[in-house]
């Protein structure tokens, strides 16, 4: 059986893990000391490999072959020590230009004597291109031996051969990769290697804990998903209760009119414009397509919902550019440079509240009328997406809902899982005036009876909700202090989430954090893979009730502790 193994070093507290690192370590010395001999050989016949992210190929419990990644924050680069400043300009950096801080490096390509000949390196490639898409990454830069050449120009990258080096008995090259390039042009290829879809990855990790046993579900705390820890309101319960039968054995109404009544009423727009479907997910994968092609080019917010950039990238495969947002500043936006970028763009993608970050720009409409604004020079975007799935979070927060009559390239997306507790039953609504072409692409019966019964009425209980936001935004506080305590760096939040960096002194990672906290049911998100600028420290938490808020912090103090 064949298994690609992921993890990060320092290492969690797994023994299956530091076996794996183990021979690794013998592996690498094997390869770099004995027959490369550009180590010295020690002893202990073992070289610890100093990259970050890893990938071991275990084939019957034997390992194959493994690939060690450096990720943007841990730069300057292995190619750094090796290569001139001179000659980094002249080749990885004049590819790179200024997207610097979202390029990965292939710090290293091994595979066992034994196993050579049967396309792991292949293999690894696959799930290290797989991997850099998913957390956003825009270039690799590597430097690759002369024996194995070939294989790295096979899959697409640029070797520069002029620029040689002699390194113990092998010449090196530096090398550069476009990873969306490189996906596209080996998407057979790398399919065959695939055992699983090219799926964005989410929270609710929960479930292959619980799976439906509730009882076990009980004793978890849920905190790497968004779901609302308030119940609906009683109204909505109300109804539920009163008709379940009728849910379970009837058809909903086939195009949802009295819910996009409801919501045409309730935001005071026109219903001609307003779509409904299961969730924003679902609004996603309908319009998306259908409103950019292969030859897009679209502007993306980063760090950002990542779903948004797996659709791009793996189902429409269009031009993505990341608006790199910064942690120095707070992650806000850079609203000139951003209408500047978004102009010279087809489309741009913005959430507002965003997340992970949890910052609101209470300009955005502005910001909208600015990338349409023809007054001194023509705009090449002609669709301008703005989801606003936790704007209802913030008291007296502006949707750009009612600009959807006066500008046609406009699309406002709102799930109404998070505010409106509907998590498991599915509804969510886009406003736009192109809803009038695009609601062909909604099938029918497209959100559930249960759904949509409860979705009116929870549209119609405006009190209720304020009232548990309110409760949220004091839990966000008391939980965001309690972390600060134990020295977490902590992102001010609006909505049912804080997104929050470990403390500096830890030994742990983001992912070896999560794995801890998970051995003890408590579920947080590793929200590394979220944003280019984000880092292998960043953490997640969703707000829940105050006892589960207090057994976060208490799961968070033992983990801290025994690192």
């Amino acid at each position: 059986m064949t298994e690609f193994i992921f993890f990060d070093y320092p290492l969690p507290s797994n023994s299956e893990i530091r076996n794996i690192w183990d021979k690794i370590s013998m592996l690498r010395h094997e390869v770099y000391a004995s027959e490369l001999q550009q180590y010295q050989a020690n002893s202990e016949q073992q070289l610890e490999d100093p990259g970050h992210h890893f990938i071991a190929c275990m084939i019957d419990e034997e390992l194959a072959g493994y690939i060690s990644l450096n990720p943007p924050n841990k730069q300057p680069f292995r190619v750094n020590r090796y290569f001139s400043q001179e000659t980094l300009d002249e080749t990885l950096h004049s590819k790179c230009g200024d997207r610097l801080s979202s390029t990965y490096e292939v710090r290293a390509l091994t595979v066992s004597s034994k196993f050579r000949g049967k396309q792991i390196s292949a293999q690894l490639m696959a799930h290290a291109l797989k991997f850099v898409l998913q957390v956003e990454g825009t270039d690799i830069v590597a430097m690759g031996h002369a024996n194995v050449i070939d294989l790295y120009k096979k899959i697409g990258m640029t070797v520069f051969e002029q620029h040689g080096i002699q390194y113990g008995e092998t010449l090196y090259y530096p090398m550069y990769l476009d990873p969306h390039i490189a996906r596209t042009l080996n998407a057979e290829k790398i399919s065959e290697f695939e055992d699983d879809e090219e799926v964005c990855y989410h929270g609710g990790k929960s479930w292959d804990t619980s799976k439906f046993d509730f009882t076990v579900r009980d004793t978890l705390v849920v905190a790497d998903v968004l779901d609302s820890p308030f119940p609906p309101c009683p109204e909505a319960l109300q109804v539920l209760r009163e008709q379940l039968e009728r849910c379970c054995q009837e058809s909903p109404p086939t195009q949802c009119e009295e819910l996009i009544e409801t919501i045409a009423v309730t935001r005071g727009v026109q219903s001609k414009h307003v779509a409904v479907s299961s969730g924003s997910s679902s609004l996603m994968f309908s319009f998306l397509p259908q409103l950019l092609t292969s030859d897009s080019r679209v502007l993306v917010l980063s760090p950002m919902y990542g779903e948004y950039s797996h659709i791009l990238t793996h189902v429409i495969g269009c031009e993505m550019t990341n608006f790199v947002l910064h942690g120095e500043d707070g992650f806000r936006i850079n609203e000139d440079e951003l209408v500047k970028q978004a102009r010279l763009h087809d489309a741009v993608i913005l959430v507002n509240p965003n997340s992970p970050t949890g910052v609101y720009c209470d300009n955005m409409g502005e910001i909208v009328q600015r990338i349409q604004d023809e007054s001194e020079s023509p705009t090449q975007c002609k669709m301008i997406w703005v989801d606003e799935t936790y704007i209802d979070y913030i008291p007296h927060a502006k949707s750009l809902e009612s600009l959807v009559a006066k500008n046609p390239s406009l699309i406002v997306c709102k799930s109404m899982s998070k505010c409106y507790a509907l998590s498991g039953l599915r509804v969510a609504y886009a406003v736009s005036q192109k809803m009038i072409e695009l609601r062909r692409f909604i099938p029918p019966w497209a959100v559930s009876l249960p759904g949509q019964l409860a979705a009116v009425a929870a549209l119609k209980n405006p009190t209720y909700y304020s009232e548990q936001y309110a409760v949220i935004h004091q839990q966000r506080t008391v939980l965001s202090e309690q972390l600060k305590q134990h020295n977490f760096s902590v992102l001010p939040g609006v909505a049912n989430f804080i997104l929050t960096f470990l403390p500096e002194q830890t030994h742990h990672t983001s992912s070896t954090f999560i794995e801890a906290c998970k051995e003890r049911g408590v579920f947080i998100r590793d929200a590394q893979n979220m944003g280019v600028t984000l880092g292998d420290n960043a953490v997640r938490f969703a707000i829940r009730s105050s006892r589960e808020n207090e057994r976060i912090v208490e799961c968070v103090k033992e983990v801290l502790a025994l690192s």
